[in-house]
Parts: C-alpha cells; sequence; structure tokens
C-alpha cells in the first residue's frame, strides 16, 4: 500500500512534468534553460524571436553569445543571486543578439530549477519592442509639446483646461497652475466653443486676449478626443504685424508690384502698378486682363512677343527668374504703348514649379522716348531731317549683308547739288538752308518707299536703293528725283529751279568693293554727270582713279 501510493506521487510528479513542458513549448514568449552557462533547451516561441531556423542553431551555444556585452554582467550578477531551487530574480531588462544581425529589447526573469535532475537556469523572456516603441512616442510626444512654439491645450467635454503646456504660458502669460482648471474661454481671454469650431472645419482664426490684456491674433485648430478636446493655438500676431508693415512698404513703392499665382492668375497689385498700367480699379487686371501671363507683350523693337514664349510665360514654364528685361505694353484703359523694365521671380525658391510669381516694374517709358530721341539725333542730321554721313555709311554696311531680296543693297546714288554755293553765296546761309531742306524733303519725295536718302555733308547727299530693280526702273527712279528737284522753289522773293548732278553705282551680290571704294565710285560718277551738264546722271559700275 505504501509502495503504490509513492508509485502514484511518482507518476503525478511525471504528469505535472509533461503538462508543464507542453505549457512552455506552446508559450507566446521565448523560454530557454542554460546550464553551466550553455543553453540546454529553447521553446519554438523562441526560434521564432532569435530568428533562427531550429533551436540546434541555439542549442548547445554560451548563452553570453546571444546577449549583448551590455546586459552581460546584470545577467551574471542576477544568475548570482539565486541559490536555493525555487529562487526567481527581479524582472530586469536585457538586449539579446538575433541570428540575423538585429537586436531585441527584452525583459527577462531567472529561475533556479531541477532540469532532467540537474540544477539548471531557466529564464522566461518577455517582448518589450512595443512597449519600448509606445514609451519612446510618448517621450517623443511629450518633448513635442513641452517644447513646440504652439499652445497645446487640452480640455473637458465642458470646457475646463485640464492640460496647459509651456508655450501656453508663454503666448497667453499665464502659468499652468492659474490656467488648469479655468474655462477655456477665461484661459485664453476670449469664448471659445471647441464643438463649433469642430463643426466648421477644425479651423478658427480669431483674436484672443493674454492675461495682460495684450491682443493676440491666433489659428486654433481643434479636435476631439475620449474625455474632451485638445486644442492648438498658433500665435499670428508677429507674422500678421511683418505683413501689415510688408502691405505699408509695397503700398508706398513707385515701382509696380504684381503677384500671379501658380497658374498665371492676378492674387495681388500695388498702387503703383495700377497708376503705371492706367487703371483706377484692380478690377480692371481680373477682366479682361485676369491672365496677366497672355497679356500682350512687345520685345525693345517693337515687335509682338510670342505669348508661349514671352518672359512671364517663360518663368511659369521653366521656374527661371527673369530679370532686367524691357517690355512693352498697351495699357488696359486707353491702349497706350507704355515701357516697363521688370523683374520676375518666385516667392518661394524652394518650391519654383508651384509658387506664386512676383512681378515688378518701373516705368521707363520716359526714358525710352529720351533715348530714342538722343539715338535718332545721333543717327539724323539736324538741318533736314534724314540720316547723316554715319547712319549712311552704317547702313551700307548693314544692306550689303542683309538676307533678305526686298533689303539688299542694289545701287548707291550720289546727288550733289548744282551751283548751290552760288546761291549760298548770294542769297545768304538762312536761304541756303532752305534750299538744303527743299532738296531733301523733294529727294526723298522721288525715292521708293523702301529707299534711304541720307545728308553727306554740305550740298552732298546719298541714296540707297534697296531690294531688286531693273536698269530701268532704276532710271525712273533718278528722273523722279531730277524732276521733284526741278520744281520752282519761291525763297526770298526768288523763283529758283534747283538741279543736281546724280553719280549710280550698282551693287552685284558679288560684289568685291568696300564702302570707301563704293562711295568714290559713285562721287567720281556724280562728277562725270556734272562734266555731262546740270541735272544729268551718270551709271558706273567700276570707276576708280
Amino acid at each position: 500500500m505504501i509502495q503504490s501510493t509513492a508509485d502514484n506521487e511518482h507518476c503525478h510528479h511525471d504528469l505535472v512534468a509533461q503538462q508543464y513542458q507542453r505549457f512552455v513549448d506552446h508559450s507566446l514568449n521565448m523560454t530557454c534553460v542554460h546550464e553551466n552557462g550553455r543553453v540546454t533547451y529553447l521553446n519554438p516561441a523562441g526560434v521564432k524571436w532569435m530568428a533562427a531556423e531550429s533551436p540546434e542553431q541555439i542549442i548547445g551555444h554560451p548563452l553570453t553569445e546571444f546577449v549583448h556585452p551590455d546586459s552581460v554582467p546584470a545577467m551574471m550578477s542576477r544568475i548570482a543571486t539565486l541559490r536555493e531551487v525555487g529562487d526567481a530574480s527581479q524582472p530586469s531588462e536585457a538586449v539579446l543578439l538575433r541570428l540575423d544581425g538585429t537586436t531585441l529589447d527584452v525583459e527577462a526573469v531567472s529561475v533556479l530549477v531541477i532540469w532532467e535532475g540537474k540544477p539548471a537556469y531557466q529564464v522566461i523572456f518577455r517582448d518589450l519592442t512595443t512597449q519600448k516603441a509606445a514609451e519612446e512616442t510618448l517621450r517623443f510626444q511629450a518633448a513635442l509639446v513641452n517644447h513646440v512654439s504652439d499652445a497645446i491645450i487640452a480640455t473637458t467635454s465642458t470646457g475646463i483646461v485640464t492640460s496647459w503646456n509651456p508655450a501656453a504660458e508663454a503666448i497667453y502669460r499665464r502659468s499652468a497652475a492659474d490656467a488648469l482648471g479655468m474655462s477655456i474661454g477665461e484661459a485664453v481671454g476670449a469664448p471659445l466653443d471647441p464643438p463649433a469650431i469642430i463643426a466648421e472645419g477644425g479651423v478658427l482664426c480669431t483674436t484672443q486676449y493674454a492675461s495682460d490684456g495684450l491682443a493676440l491674433a491666433v489659428r486654433v485648430s481643434a479636435a476631439a478626443m475620449d474625455s474632451g478636446f485638445v486644442l492648438v493655438c498658433s500665435d499670428h500676431t508677429a507674422l500678421l504685424r511683418v505683413e501689415r508693415r510688408f502691405q505699408t512698404v509695397v503700398a508706398s513703392l513707385e515701382e509696380g508690384v504684381i503677384v500671379l499665382g501658380g497658374d498665371g492668375y492676378v492674387e495681388s497689385v500695388n498702387p503703383a502698378a495700377l497708376r503705371i498700367l492706367g487703371v483706377s480699379d484692380r478690377s480692371v487686371l481680373d477682366d479682361p486682363v485676369r491672365r496677366a501671363a497672355m497679356l500682350p507683350l512687345y520685345d525693345a523693337e517693337g515687335q509682338p512677343i510670342d505669348s508661349n514664349r514671352g518672359p512671364v510665360r517663360e518663368f511659369l514654364r521653366t521656374g527661371t527668374p527673369q530679370t532686367g528685361f524691357i517690355v512693352g505694353i498697351n495699357r488696359p484703359s486707353d491702349g497706350t504703348r507704355i515701357w516697363l523694365s521688370a523683374n520676375s521671380i518666385p516667392l518661394n525658391p524652394v518650391d519654383p514649379e508651384d509658387a506664386a510669381l512676383l512681378i515688378s516694374f518701373t516705368d521707363v517709358t520716359a526714358d525710352r522716348q529720351a533715348s530714342q530721341y538722343l539715338a535718332h539725333q545721333a543717327a539724323h542730321d539736324t538741318l533736314t531731317g534724314l540720316p547723316n554721313r554715319a547712319s549712311i555709311l552704317a547702313r551700307i554696311d548693314k544692306q550689303r549683308r542683309c538676307g533678305t531680296p526686298d533689303q539688299l543693297l542694289a545701287a548707291v546714288l550720289f546727288i550733289d547739288l548744282d551751283n548751290f554755293k552760288a546761291i549760298n553765296d548770294s542769297l545768304g546761309h538762312d536761304i541756303g538752308d532752305v534750299v538744303l531742306q527743299t532738296a531733301a524733303q523733294r529727294l526723298r519725295a522721288g525715292l521708293r518707299p523702301r529707299d534711304v536718302v541720307g545728308r553727306f555733308g554740305g550740298d552732298e547727299f546719298v541714296a540707297l536703293i534697296l531690294g531688286t530693280i531693273t536698269h530701268a526702273e532704276l532710271s525712273k527712279v533718278a528722273n523722279r528725283m531730277h524732276a521733284a528737284l526741278s520744281e520752282s522753289t519761291c525763297v526770298a522773293d526768288a523763283v529758283l529751279h534747283l538741279r543736281a548732278s546724280i553719280g549710280i553705282v550698282v551693287i552685284e551680290g558679288d560684289d568685291p568693293r568696300d564702302i570707301g571704294q563704293i562711295l568714290r565710285d559713285a562721287d567720281t560718277a556724280m562728277y562725270r554727270a556734272k562734266l555731262s551738264g546740270e541735272g544729268t546722271s551718270y551709271y558706273t559700275d567700276v570707276l576708280r582713279q
């Protein structure tokens, strides 16, 4: 009977051991047994946790091979405290080294046990990965709440403040100790209804007041949570102050400023831009010139700029700033052509494709007119208004190299007024000036529209015949000039009949002569005409002395 009881106890012990073994084998937590520093058992969960394919990759190896060096001293200290079977260590953190090279944060408890008849240490591990991530998230969120520049405020569902971060203390000049327990409206110095804000989209721009009465421009974002509401309040007071100052500066500029959106639509325009463009109301820019990028522009030569290749369109296409370009534009109000010196730059260079475009410009119409006047004066004879000697020489050079047939230099006419010195000496220089002016007008009238005549000096003129012309047509041009000059001219009670000698040089496409040689040949031909009698012409292709 006694033997039977012992047998029963032994069987019961084996049954418990088997049940415990099955429990360990199916546990979701990693369990291992180590004896004399080497692993003798690892459950299936441990195989998975250690990124192993089978227990054999772990069993038989030193336990320290799978423990981070920084965790080994603490592990050895814990084991040293276990003296009797059943002794267990306090839970402690450690870092395991997995077979794939990664690490695993765990919490471990070691127990001194009898394993297969020998003393050994059973270690139960708990994965701390999720807990560590959550703790890190909480630490980050706490740091974020405590260090962001926005006020983050939590309230109950009835609007009582339950959380008040350091930024809220700074913005509203109210300590957390004072704010906690207040109604949200009292804490921020103005009525605030979180449910209403959420119902309207979750954002409200409003005016609130600090504890000392300072007005604040605040952007409030509201969100609901289980226990109430969380409010993020951004202080835009300084930003609005800067914006107002910027708007004041822009409004006072003499330079026109227009801001275009990325789609080319006008977003803002300052008073100077309206004045320069000759409009009194911003709406004029919205319609018909709402698309400012499509507004007709003209280049410095007065030629239309392709709407797909203009400076503004180029910026909208490439994002490349355009600076110092001169454009002509017809005022939307009255169609008057004005000239602008303009720049276009992105307001956000980091993202030029989606950035708004700032266009600044000044009215240079008067400067352009003055420049054109000076250029005209430099290139024209003051007395007759015809191109002067320098201009004629430049035109000869240009037209000889011109690629278009209707502008190519075909002939040069050297014209000298007959007996002008006698008129000048007998009637005086003032009368002589009138005669020169009259001659200039008549010579111009005798030419075709595309031809050019200029005063070469004294009573000498040079005409340039442009485009293809036959010998007969050229003779007609010369005859018209003779006829125009010979018409009666009444000057100082005297009736004059002007005549001129014309030397004609025909220019071929491959003519080897330079400008000087062409003019010398034309001058020589003119003297040959003068020898032939007043009011005649003389042709030569190559006639030099």
